[in-house]
Formats: structure tokens, sequence, C-alpha cells
């Protein structure tokens, strides 16, 4: 092979490598630019390259409706004077596949009438959903529309945001569940006591 040859082979060669490489690089996702037929926002909703994870409830059942005796009293951290809350703790359950901590809460007015809701909250989205309403007669009726909305700080369904806050979406709690719940509305923290809360 002449001196020639061997020149012009010696240029080309890393060319060629060097081609090759860019062709990888080009559709490797991790290390695609803006442009390339891989590359994704990473603020976008939807990313090509991971499989899109979609939330779905669980099946919910009414629980049997509560009885005086029975219910656990909490308070608020603006109290309203005119109400006293109650969670039924025969109500209480947290399913791990959606996240949802679900109750029936008890608002009891200083004439001794009750307001009854069975709720559910996903503490992911700081959000709730009343499935039910007691009908005043023992038992519960549920509305035409159920649908999740944000937790409100008005005053007379403060409650949300605290059971939230101190008891089902505490991070101090691990490996949530209902006995762990029903303890902490038992058994409050020295933290809640000292801060008044409770």
């Amino acid at each position: 092979m002449s001196m020639k040859k061997l020149a012009v082979l010696f240029v080309v060669a890393p060319l060629v490598m060097l081609v090759g490489v860019h062709a990888v690089n080009a559709a490797d996702p991790i290390k695609a630019k803006k442009g390339d037929s891989n590359f994704y926002n990473p603020h976008d909703t939807f990313n090509p390259n991971v499989e899109e994870y979609k939330w779905a409830e669980q099946d919910t059942r009414l629980p049997p409706f509560p009885k005086d005796d029975n219910l656990i009293e909490f308070q608020v951290t603006r109290p309203n004077a005119a109400f006293h809350y109650f969670i039924d703790p025969d109500s209480i359950s947290y399913t791990e596949a959606d996240g949802v901590v679900r109750y029936t809460v008890v608002i009891r007015s200083r004439s001794g009438a009750n307001n009854v809701a069975f709720e559910g909250m996903r503490c992911s989205t700081r959000e709730y959903k009343t499935y039910a309403f007691g009908n005043g007669k023992g038992k519960f009726v549920q509305p035409r529309r159920v649908e999740w909305k944000r937790i409100a700080e008005n005053d007379y369904t403060r409650y949300r945001q605290d059971l939230a806050e101190f008891y089902f979406c505490n991070i101090h709690i691990v490996n949530l569940s209902a006995e762990k719940i029903i303890s902490e509305l038992k058994y409050p923290r020295r933290d809640l006591q000292q801060s008044g809360f409770h």
C-alpha cells in the first residue's frame, strides 16, 4: 500500500468513528438536544421515555352510621365556640393504593344537632371529597355530584385543614394506617398539647 493511500485512511477512519458516535448520542434520550426527536421538556405532562402514571381512586363503601358513644372529639386551631368536632374511629380507613384517608366527621352544635359527613382526604393534592351526608334520621344519603375539592381554611370547615396537618397527612407518622390515626386522635403528641391545639 502506498504512503498516499495510508495517509487518506488515517484521515477518513477517525471521521467515520466520530459520525458513528454522534449518531448514537442523537438517539440517546439522556444526551439528546432540543430539536432531536427524543428530546422532551421535563416540565411537560407527557414524557415519551417514561410510562405515564395515572392515579385511580379505589372503590369506596359507606360505613355504618356513627354512634354517639363511640365518637372521638378533637379540637381545631381556630375553634368556633358554637360547634364541637368528632371523628368516628370505626369509619377511619387508609388505602395505600390511592393514598386516601376516609372517615366520618360529626359536627355538633350547642343545641345538640349533628351534621354528619363521610369524607375522603387525599394528602398528595390536599383535596377532600364528601361521599355522603347524614339525613338527620340515622342514615347516609349520597349527593348527586361527588368530586374532589381543595381544602379551604374558613372557620366552619377549618377542621379539614387540621385533620390533614396533624393526623391524616402528618409527615411524622411513619407507615400510615387507620390504627395509627386513631392512636393520634386519642393520645395526641406532646408538641400538640404544648401548642394548645389539644
